[in-house]
């Protein structure tokens, strides 16, 4: 979805508030003058309602298996204590993270409550668990502002190439059916957006997905670059071969080396992350929590774990040495997008 199309609809749907931007001003002058305390709450925040995933995707840390930190799933009053204190200041709420957001029992109350606080909301899914009507009407008439399907596929052969144990008709079917749900209802929202890795093996369906799009009646179709950086770390070699022919669909250069990265990160000061048990990572990059920040459940809030001696000191040594920090020399940047022609 193009920036311009949210931001507008944010302003009509009043998400963008006066408080709202004071306090991204606060950290962006914080950002620019490098001080490593943030002064407001991220403008940006990704919550995780669980880390189960259906799906057993080779390049996914939890769908291969190699995710190291506990399984669980966020309980409706933790997530509520999320919002409460972190939602005023929210001008963008994500709703997943390492795991299908839809497997919590408690999600669609989630959802709900953080519309009620008028909450910009995206949500992730790979569209296997929205099977009954009910809940997909349930969805639109949440007023959930995006709703992203990964399917990265435009046939069923391919799709079962990387979606492992999914079901390509299971996922179009309810793709089509949101689409008509939306219709009935003469609603915008959500923005219903495809999202496509471009792989080896599906790079010829491309020309093939933006017709699908375009025939459902799909809002928005996303190219994105494929990710070798999670779980396979010295393992590049063996997967090389799922990244396109075509390079200019590749973050990687033939010979695997980064393409030009963007430098600094903004995400320090305007965005974060809290996984399912409370735990903040500095972004999603992070699955297996390799940088402990601390656990806004534990310590009894997130302003707390957002301006601790630990987030400052992280700050501190990202702007001091970027290629130092694992998760953050090899980070994508504005590498994972690509434009649909």
């Amino acid at each position: 979805m193009k920036k311009s199309k949210m931001l507008l609809r944010m302003v009509k749907n009043r998400e963008v508030t006066a408080k709202r931007l004071l306090n991204a001003a606060k950290n962006y002058v914080a950002m620019k003058t490098k001080n490593t305390i943030a002064p407001g709450y991220p403008s940006i925040m990704m919550v995780e309602p669980t880390n189960f995933c259906n799906l057993n995707c080779p390049l996914c840390p939890t769908g291969n298996g190699t995710l190291k930190v506990p399984r669980g799933s966020m309980k409706l009053e933790q997530f509520k204590k999320v919002i409460d204190e972190c939602g005023p200041y929210l001008l963008n709420l994500t709703l997943w993270n390492w795991g299908e957001p839809f497997m919590n029992k408690n999600v669609y109350d989630m959802i709900d409550y953080a519309k009620s606080k008028n909450i910009f909301l995206r949500v992730s899914t790979n569209g296997h668990l929205l099977k009954d009507s009910e809940n997909l009407e349930r969805i639109v008439r949440s007023g959930m502002d995006e709703l992203i399907f990964s399917l990265d596929a435009a046939t069923k052969e391919t799709y079962t190439k990387y979606r492992k144990r999914g079901d390509f008709d299971t996922v179009l079917n309810n793709l089509k059916r949101l689409v008509e749900i939306k219709r009935k209802l003469k609603t915008k929202t959500p923005f219903i957006e495809i999202q496509f890795i471009v792989m080896k093996h599906n790079e010829h369906e491309i020309p093939q997905i933006k017709k699908l799009v375009k025939d459902i009646g799909v809002d928005d179709l996303k190219l994105k670059t494929l990710n070798l950086e999670m779980e396979v770390k010295g393992e590049k070699e063996k997967y090389k071969n799922m990244l396109p022919e075509d390079e200019k669909y590749s973050r990687y250069k033939k010979n695997l080396k980064k393409k030009d990265i963007s430098q600094g990160c903004k995400r320090l000061w305007l965005t974060s992350v809290v996984n399912w048990d409370g735990s903040v990572s500095p972004c999603c990059y992070d699955p297996n929590r390799s940088i402990g920040l601390g656990n806004m459940f534990e310590q009894g809030s997130f302003k707390g774990v957002w301006n601790s001696k630990k987030y400052q000191a992280f700050r501190k040594a990202v702007m001091k040495n970027k290629e130092k920090i694992l998760i953050c020399k090899d980070c994508p940047g504005h590498l994972t997008g690509l434009d649909v022609e």
